[in-house]
């Protein structure tokens, strides 16, 4: 992350009179973004395949109202019976995690290459 960055490039920018919200924002955030975009999309990535939170400390809540796809997927899949119903819920989060991924790595790519 920040570590990454030599240190000359932000005492450059204070010499040049960029304060500290400037050097922040306008040049090493943008630096980082390659970074910061595929942390992102990990955690996206994390928030939308994990029930274990959901399932744990509601089971989907007062009338299903908490239930998020993965946890709804399993409760109709595997304790409803409904196998085909609890697949195609699971499929649907596949093609949704796919692009986004993809618009952050995009945005990664894009990023970097600048």
């Amino acid at each position: 992350g920040r570590t990454a960055i030599p240190k000359d490039i932000p005492e450059a920018a204070a010499v040049d009179g960029a304060g500290f919200w400037r050097t922040e924002f306008l040049i090493l955030v943008p630096m980082m973004m390659p970074i910061i975009s595929v942390a992102v999309l990990f955690g996206i990535i994390f928030t939308f395949t994990d029930m274990t939170v959901v399932y744990i400390l509601t089971a989907g809540g007062p009338f299903d109202s908490t239930q998020v796809l993965p946890s709804l997927a399993f409760t109709l899949g595997i304790q409803g019976s409904d196998l085909a119903a609890g697949a195609a819920i699971s499929l649907t989060l596949v093609p949704l995690l796919v692009i986004i991924a993809y618009l952050m790595l995009r945005l990664a790519h894009r990023a970097e290459v600048t």
